[in-house]
């Protein structure tokens, strides 16, 4: 095996007789004491049990500065891993700013192995270096058309379900054999395994890769190749990975065999916000790290800089009712700030327009609306939520939900890049085949598909060759000799610049001709969105010379959700509990807090029910510390919800939140349409009275309608003159009374 061209095994063999050096004073400034034990450990493996808000990243990339400056590592020699893109670069800058030294591997554990597999793949036999990495959606795309084509009703075999299961086992680190579903017996038990076996084998004849073959086929390689596992292994003398209690069975195999050689391993995290064991998650791999990695070092960072007290003390008096944890004691040289806000609405859509009632005056009192959050346990509660928000007209951004790559002219432009670098991907070449328009139709892909499968071709080359198209009747089959021929002119891309080779593409297939042919209303979006990924392509060739056109599709391909989210916007965010991870914001609402909901019916209803209950308050627990200086917690009494509508009971989680700290609705007022009960006017606000004229800085003079509440909840609907009627809460709406 040829040695790895970026690693000086003369320097490696010797690194452990560097002489060590002081480090610059400033590195350890500004850190408190845990901090900085944490930054100056020396060999062997470290556990920092680091809570919300402690500091963490500060740690971690001090840790970094501070063993290439007492001269423990040199810059290659360091490997730090994290779980999001965002974070990773938020690393990589800091560093950066500590150092001036790049050659630092700072990824996510995709992104790492990507880049293992881009040099080492072909060991395994069957893939190239020039290999696809499939998404979500192409991965399901590919699904359904084997399901299709195996016979199987589509509609009973979801590709989603089949694609989830297949994906579960990957993570989970099963082998392919015997590996089922639990709940599939029988014929559903059989269709899995056909169908999984089908998508192996196409996946495989693709030269493609989903996100769980990144992590699977390094470790394969680590498993069966151990002269390729030592050279890693060698080369990192240090390794650190952030958000440890995230890790899952196949990354916390992966992580054991990069540390064996050296040993030093140091992980970050906090089993009290681990929530992905849905996706193969295992709280146990930090939980037990003493005991799988030895005499290690345990560091508690427990000084929160994040949230003001009462924040704090909530969200501690919640964890605590976990038993599965490592116990810390958050504290804060905060003050204890406002008590946590309970909001009692009537169904969902009083529960949106409530939250967006909150926002308004919020904005009022100065606060930006990018540093406001709505958090939601699942997906259907955003609907309502965007409706409040667009009817009081307030600017906000979905976090995770359509993703500027998932849009059609970005993924038109992105598979003919994937198709140009890997000539054997059917999934992208099935979908620009006939884009622009070309009079390709499905009975001829069919046609082309079949001709390809039985001689064993990948389409693209189908396509190019006489004897396939001889099968095509009509306009399809000179289409097919012009898109064979374009791609052909298009292939000496592969090595080109990602920019370069995109403007070529748009150009010789004049897409934006084609977008306004369209004739569609959303073609300036359009056209906006592929300017955008001209402009992202430009970027990423400033930023990585030497990536080029393979290295910029794996960088889209790796994009997740979170790192969709723009923070530069005055935009409220809305987005899942899931989502918020790693994210702060001085004002977060927590909505929909009840059974049913938080916690969800399908973790209570597992197989441990107790570690279901579990991770759901650790996903409580994970809401309420993103909140930095306000926390509003909102439940309805009714939701509709697949169309029929039923009472809720608040979450249990409210009641595990010490009264003391909450501001909020004691009872529930017997009459539904009241429900914010009796009027009170609050203190310090001059009194209105139903029937009064008043005054409004922004919206102008008006009758009030209505009074309700008390406190903070006191409000008073108003009609303005031509505006209509509009809610306000009284301890903000400064209302002027005018004289009758």
């Amino acid at each position: 095996m040829a040695p790895l061209d970026w690693m000086d095994a003369k320097a490696v063999q010797e690194g452990a007789e560097t002489e060590l050096r002081e480090a610059p004073p400033e590195l350890c400034e500004g850190l408190n004491e845990p901090q900085r034990q944490a930054v100056t450990h020396g060999e062997g493996p470290l556990l920092i049990l680091a809570g919300a808000g402690s500091g963490k990243t500060r740690v971690i990339t001090r840790r970094i500065a501070w063993l290439l400056a007492t001269g423990r590592a040199k810059p290659w020699e360091v490997l730090a891993i994290t779980f999001t893109n965002k974070a990773a670069g938020e690393m990589r800058e800091r560093v950066l700013a500590l150092t001036d030294v790049k050659g630092i591997w700072i990824s996510t554990f995709h992104a790492m192995c990507a880049r293992i597999l881009r040099r080492e793949i072909e060991v395994l036999g069957g893939w190239t270096r020039d290999f696809s990495i499939y998404d979500t959606y192409d991965r399901n795309q590919l699904l359904k058309r084997l399901i299709k084509d195996a016979g199987y009703d589509p509609q009973r075999f979801r590709a989603a379900s089949v694609g989830a299961w297949i994906s579960d086992g990957k993570n989970r680190a099963r082998t392919h054999e015997g590996s089922g579903p639990a709940e599939a017996q029988g014929l559903d038990d059989e269709v899995f395994r056909v169908v999984r076996d089908k998508y192996l084998a196409a996946m495989r004849e693709a030269n493609a890769l989903d996100f769980d073959d990144l992590l699977l086929l390094a470790l394969r390689i680590f498993d069966e190749h151990p002269g390729v596992r030592d050279n890693y292994a060698q080369r990192f003398r240090y390794v650190l990975v952030d958000e440890y209690q995230d890790t899952n069975r196949v990354q916390y195999l992966l992580t054991r065999h990069l540390a064996g050689w050296h040993g030093n391993l140091a992980v970050c995290g906090d089993p009290d916000q681990s929530i992905y064991a849905w996706r193969g998650a295992d709280v146990r791999n930090i939980l037990d790290f003493e005991e799988d990695f030895g005499k290690a070092t345990v560091i508690k960072l427990e000084q929160n800089y994040r949230s003001v007290g009462n924040i704090l003390k909530g969200a501690q008096a919640v964890i605590r009712h976990n038993v599965g944890r490592k116990e810390k004691d958050l504290w804060s040289e905060r003050e204890d700030g406002p008590l946590l806000t309970v909001l009692e609405c009537g169904d969902e859509n009083d529960e949106a327009a409530e939250i967006s009632l909150q926002v308004q005056a919020l904005r009022e009192q100065g606060v930006n609306l990018d540093g406001i959050a709505v958090f939601y346990r699942v997906n259907f509660m955003q609907r309502a939520l965007e409706r409040a928000f667009r009817l009081s007209q307030i600017p906000y951004q979905i976090v995770g939900g359509i993703e500027f790559y998932q849009r059609r002219e970005i993924r038109d432009l992105i598979a003919y890049l994937q198709l140009i670098a890997n000539p054997r991907d059917d999934v992208a070449c099935r979908r620009v085949i006939n884009v622009p328009a070309r009079g390709i139709g499905e009975r001829s892909l069919e046609r082309l598909n079949d001709w390809a499968a039985a001689h064993g071709v990948p389409l693209r080359d189908a396509a190019a060759s006489a004897e396939a198209r001889a099968t095509i009747r009509g306009r399809a089959r000179a289409s097919l000799e012009a898109f064979a021929q374009l791609m052909e002119e298009l292939g000496d891309l592969r090595d080109a610049p990602a920019a370069e080779a995109l403007d070529r593409v748009i150009l010789a297939t004049d897409y934006g001709g084609w977008l306004k042919n369209l004739g569609e209303p959303e073609l300036e979006m359009r056209e906006e969105n592929v300017e955008e990924l001209r402009t992202h392509a430009s970027t990423y060739d400033r930023a990585s010379p030497d990536g080029r056109l393979r290295g910029f599709l794996q960088d889209v391909a790796l994009v997740s959700d979170v790192d969709a989210y723009d923070e530069g916007t005055e935009r409220v965010a809305l987005m899942t509990l899931h989502a918020a991870k790693g994210l702060e914001f001085p004002v977060v609402f927590v909505a929909g807090l009840e059974e049913q909901l938080l916690p969800h019916p399908l973790a209570l209803d597992s197989d441990d029910p107790d570690a279901g209950l579990e991770e759901e308050r650790r996903l409580m627990y994970v809401g309420m510390t993103r909140a930095q200086e306000r926390l509003f917690l909102t439940h309805a009494r009714t939701r509709l919800h697949f169309g029929e509508t039923s009472y809720r009971t608040p979450s249990r989680f409210l009641d595990e939140i010490p009264a003391e700290l909450l501001d909020g609705m004691e009872s529930t007022p017997e009459d539904a349409e009241d429900v914010f009960g009796a009027f009170e006017n609050p203190e310090g606000v001059d009194e209105v009275r139903e029937g009064d004229r008043v005054y409004h800085e922004h919206f102008g003079r008006g009758r009030v309608e209505k009074l309700q509440g008390s406190g903070l909840n006191a409000r008073a609907t108003v009609a303005f003159d031509g505006l209509g009627s509009k809610v306000l809460l009284l301890q903000y709406a400064r209302l002027q009374v005018l004289d009758p």
